[in-house]
């Protein structure tokens, strides 16, 4: 079984071809991509933690902070490392697989 970093991996390796660049300066266009996927990261994040925080405060009938206050598992970190890394290979995509620009401009501006 691989991790999900592993597979995210596979997938980034697999879709090669040019990628088309709007900006005239490629790292601004990298910076740019890289903040977008860490927007979209966190509100699918944001969203999820607090549905799950509002399902489980009622579920339990305790208060969202007191959930927000327990101590992880050792699983539960492990897990999240692993979440973690598989994140910033999604985010850091545009640097781990870089590619020709689709309208023949150099590689490095």
């Amino acid at each position: 079984m691989t991790s999900n970093s592993e597979a995210i991996a596979a997938v980034i390796e697999s879709g090669r071809g040019t990628r088309p660049y709007s900006l005239e300066n490629k790292e601004t266009e990298q910076v740019l991509n890289i903040a977008l996927a860490l927007l979209v990261e966190l509100a699918a994040s944001n969203e999820r933690i607090d549905r799950l925080e509002h399902l489980l405060a009622e579920t339990r009938g305790v208060d969202a902070q007191q959930l927000r206050e327990t101590a992880p598992t050792e699983e539960a970190v492990k897990h999240r490392q692993l979440a973690l890394e598989a994140m910033q290979l999604r985010v850091l995509r545009v640097l781990l697989d870089p590619r020709e620009a689709t309208d023949g401009r150099p590689a490095s501006r």
